[in-house]
This record gives structure tokens, C-alpha cells and sequence, in this order.
């Protein structure tokens, strides 16, 4: 159930409860902050308010599912101060999303050494185990190649594709199936894909919250340029699998209408009834 604070931050706070009896009892309560889509946008001098916001939700882990800079150095600098600052309150994992893909292979090089000197784990297509009381999770990242995005106006653009089960399988190897498996996957579109490759919950942004919103309707546009995508934002549930996608904290394109930046707040629940 999403439950969103609305102040005066230049966004807003939404917090979901994702519950499950694959959740461990050990990570009962267990809040992630989700970060996505910054694009460079500062709250605040040097993100103060962001980072202020963060610290006020008391997380147990941070996680940040990409294009959280762009092209502009001091997009990417942003990024670079950020991290070093969130990465004093708790673990931060970060992937990457397309627009840092896009970057020159030596200036993503560079960023994503600077976040590792920051503390941040920078998972592409790999996985990390995250324990706490004798519990385990596993969380992974993916970084999926960028024809798979879909947009028209790329110059990677392949009519027609589609990221499978199998595609995820190769990429980031077999999901535990004895672990509560956390995804990490920018891009949403995939979602049947992730769940079925055996994703638990999965923190995915890239949408903007299709960027102009129309009550009852949800969001008009992606970013690959199709209207109404099915994961626009907020809380879906399929087959007893969770997926969360931000709304984004910035923007690339067009104005934003009834549609304002969002922090995720996730707290998880071990529940021995799914139906709870």
C-alpha cells in the first residue's frame, strides 16, 4: 500500500510495506531507501535536504537504481558528493541506468571508481549477500545492454527486442531459490522477465511516473516513447513477487504534470501467510 508525505522539499516521500514469508524473520522491519532518475537535480546546497530526508527514514540500506547523473560533469560530481555523503549513514548499492551507460566508457570508468571509493557497491550483473542476524538476502544488480531499452531515438535502437527469463539467466547467473532474492533493474518494462527469473521484489525506476499523469488513467508516456506503460510507478504484486518503481527525483524530458519527485521508503515484513 503506497502512503505518500507531501512537503515543501521540491518532492515527495512514498512509503510502501512489501511482505512476504520469503523474507527472512531476521530482516523483519527492514527499511530501504530507493533513490532513481536524479539526473543531476540537487535538493538543496550540495543535496542537503535529500540527504536530510534520507537520514529522517532511519535506513537499514540504501539502494540507487540508476541515471542518477548525466552527461554534465557537475551532474556527475553531484552524484559523487551525494554518495559520499549517504554512504556515512548505512550500505548504499548502486547500478547503473542507460544514461550512464551513455557515458564515454573512461568517464563512467571514473564515476563508478569514485562511488567505490565512497563506500558505495556498484553491482553490475552481479550479486552481493546482505546478512543481519543470521539472515540472508541476496541482492543483485542488473545492467541489461542498451538496444533493450527500446527507444527510437537511440542510435542502439533494435525493433522488436525483448529481455527474457533466459537473458537475465545469462546475465546475472541463477536467482537462490532458497534466499529471498532483491533485483535491482532500472528499466521496469521487463518486469514478467525478472519475476519469472525469480526476483522477489525488484527496484526499478526509469519511467518518470510517465511524466504527465491523468487520474484513474496513470501515466501518459515512457521513455521509449509508448503510451500508458503498465509499470509506470508505484506498488505492483504478481504471482506473490513485488515490484517497486520510483517516480523518479528529476527529470530529462518534458514537464512533469500531477506528477512530483518521489523517495521510496520500503519497509519489509516477514509474513509466514502471503495473504496477510
Amino acid at each position: 500500500m503506497e502512503k505518500s508525505i507531501k512537503k515543501p522539499d521540491g518532492f515527495r516521500t512514498v512509503h510502501y510495506t512489501v511482505g512476504s514469508k520469503r523474507i527472512p524473520k531476521g530482516f523483519d522491519g527492514y527499511r530501504i531507501a530507493h533513490l532513481s532518475d536524479l539526473h543531476g537535480q540537487a535538493y538543496g546546497r550540495d543535496n542537503k535536504t535529500l540527504v536530510s530526508k534520507i537520514c529522517g527514514l532511519k535506513p537499514d540500506m540504501i539502494a540507487m537504481t540508476g541515471d542518477m547523473a548525466d552527461q554534465g560533469k557537475e551532474s556527475i560530481q553531484g552524484l559523487i558528493h551525494l554518495s559520499r555523503r549517504l554512504g556515512r549513514l548505512c550500505p548504499v548499492y548502486y547500478i547503473p541506468g542507460n544514461h550512464e551507460q551513455e557515458l564515454p566508457a573512461r568517464v563512467y570508468a571514473g564515476l563508478a571508481g569514485e562511488l567505490r571509493k565512497a563506500g558505495v557497491t556498484v553491482l553490475e550483473n552481479q550479486k552481493y549477500t546482505i546478512s543481519k542476524e543470521d539472515a540472508l538476502l541476496k541482492l543483485y544488480g542488473l545492467v541489461m545492454p542498451l538496444p533493450y531499452y527500446k527507444d527510437p531515438r537511440s542510435k542502439d535502437y533494435v525493433r522488436g527486442i525483448h529481455f527474457s527469463r533466459e537473458n537475465a539467466r545469462e546475465l546475472l547467473g541463477n536467482a537462490d531459490p532458497g534466499c529471498c532474492n532483491i533485483l535491482l533493474a532500472h528499466n521496469p518494462l521487463y518486469y514478467p522477465s525478472y519475476r519469472d527469473w525469480g526476483a522477489d521484489l525488484t527496484l526499478s525506476g526509469h519511467i518518470h511516473g510517465g511524466i504527465i499523469r491523468i487520474p484513474g488513467l496513470g501515466g501518459v508516456l515512457s521513455p521509449d516513447v509508448t503510451l500508458f506503460p503498465k509499470y509506470d510507478g508505484g506498488h505492483f504484486e504478481e504471482k506473490g513477487k513485488h515490484l517497486i518503481v520510483s517516480r523518479g527525483l528529476g527529470n530529462h524530458f518534458l514537464v512533469r504534470v500531477l506528477n512530483p519527485p518521489e523517495l521510496v521508503c520500503i519497509t519489509l515484513r516477514h509474513h509466514d501467510n502471503e495473504n496477510r
